[in-house]
């Protein structure tokens, strides 16, 4: 799976990731807002102290290889329990995929489907 199709899933389709996975994203963005700031930062007590940053050893080994290989092993496990409920927009033209669900025009090949 590419990395473009992994990440459309994981963003549009959220609510078939596990808790584990969720906290995983949460814990990847607190770490990118913060990453700049020194560890007695009281910003970053903030977050320690409202759960936004993770200890958990299921939540680090998710990312043990990176956040892209994160999202690539989530999506892979989302279309193997569940594809049913994933829809996948592809341009009707050059059979890319959309930017969003609900997108009527392509980012690839300009295409407008719009009614």
């Amino acid at each position: 799976m590419d990395q473009e199709t992994a990440r459309y899933i994981v963003t549009y389709f959220s609510k078939l990731l596990t808790d584990l996975e969720r906290q995983a994203i949460r814990h990847t963005r607190s770490n990118i807002k913060l990453e700049d700031i020194d560890l007695d930062d009281p910003l970053m007590r903030a977050y320690k102290r409202n759960g936004w940053l993770y200890d958990d050893p299921g939540v680090l080994d998710l990312l043990k290889h990176g956040y892209d290989a994160f999202e690539i092993t989530a999506a892979n496990r989302i279309l193997s329990e569940q594809r049913d409920k994933v829809f996948f927009n592809n341009c009707p033209k050059c059979g890319k995929l959309a930017r969003t669900p609900q997108a009527k025009q392509c980012r690839h090949c300009g295409w407008s489907w719009h009614g």
